[in-house]
């Protein structure tokens, strides 16, 4: 057994003789760090993992083929049925030349923008817009209220709308503003196809803040996973 380690010791030897100083001390390198993390983790030290306090921090959003977990830069790119979250047709879509309450514009900031509920011509016409969970699609009804949406805008010039996007409270907030801002653009992008003037149409991302339904169950998630109107009439 002596001679035996004697002969690897040598060997070991003449093979690092071969090779260059860069490519030992790359090799020492990586030993050190390698080494640094073993001690780390010994003390339970690790700068890629954190402490699970919860069950809410095994929460994970269904993304396509399977469950994917959510972290706060977390964006999916695919709506539960597979198709695209962020279609070419909503990204070429022209933004508005004024931005509400800018100094100089001559559109108030949204405060002067009010609810249409309030307004029994209005109300049977921009109504919310509902999502299914995870999802910036307009289908279905809601697609309806789009489409009655641009019928009006189209036969009055003097009106401006700010849509919001809105999110149930599961999730992380940065997701939420995020898929709050992709449905209310989704709407912008549908009513823009449909010849509404795109320099009228405003959007806006309140992703969690702002339930309709304050309850924690599946019926108030649906209502809460919307997009609302708010009205400028100049």
């Amino acid at each position: 057994m002596y001679r035996f380690t004697l002969l690897l010791a040598a060997c070991v030897a003449l093979t690092a003789c071969q090779r260059s100083s860069y490519e030992v001390w790359d090799d020492t390198k990586t030993c050190g760090r390698q080494m640094g993390k073993g001690i780390n983790s010994l003390w339970g030290v690790n700068g890629d993992s954190r402490a699970v306090n919860n069950p809410d921090d095994f929460y994970a959003i269904q993304n396509g083929d399977g469950y994917v977990p959510v972290g706060q830069d977390f964006i999916p790119l695919e709506d539960q049925s597979g198709m695209s979250q962020m279609p070419i047709a909503e990204m070429a879509v022209p933004q508005p030349k004024e931005t509400p309450g800018d100094p100089g514009s001559s559109i108030p900031g949204i405060e002067a923008f009010r609810d249409p509920s309030t307004d029994s011509k209005l109300a049977p016409i921009f109504r919310n817009v509902q999502f299914d969970y995870n999802s910036h699609l307009v289908k279905g009804a809601s697609a309806d209220v789009v489409h009655r949406v641009a019928d009006y805008m189209k036969g009055h010039n003097n009106i401006y709308v700010f849509v919001e996007g809105h999110c149930d409270e599961r999730g992380p907030e940065a997701f939420n503003l995020s898929l709050g801002a992709r449905r209310a653009n989704s709407i912008r992008s549908m009513l823009v196809a449909e010849g509404v003037n795109p320099d009228h149409i405003f959007t806006i991302s309140y992703g969690k803040e702002r339930p309709l339904v304050m309850d924690h169950h599946e019926e108030a998630w649906a209502q809460n996973r919307r997009a609302e109107f708010k009205v400028y009439q100049r």
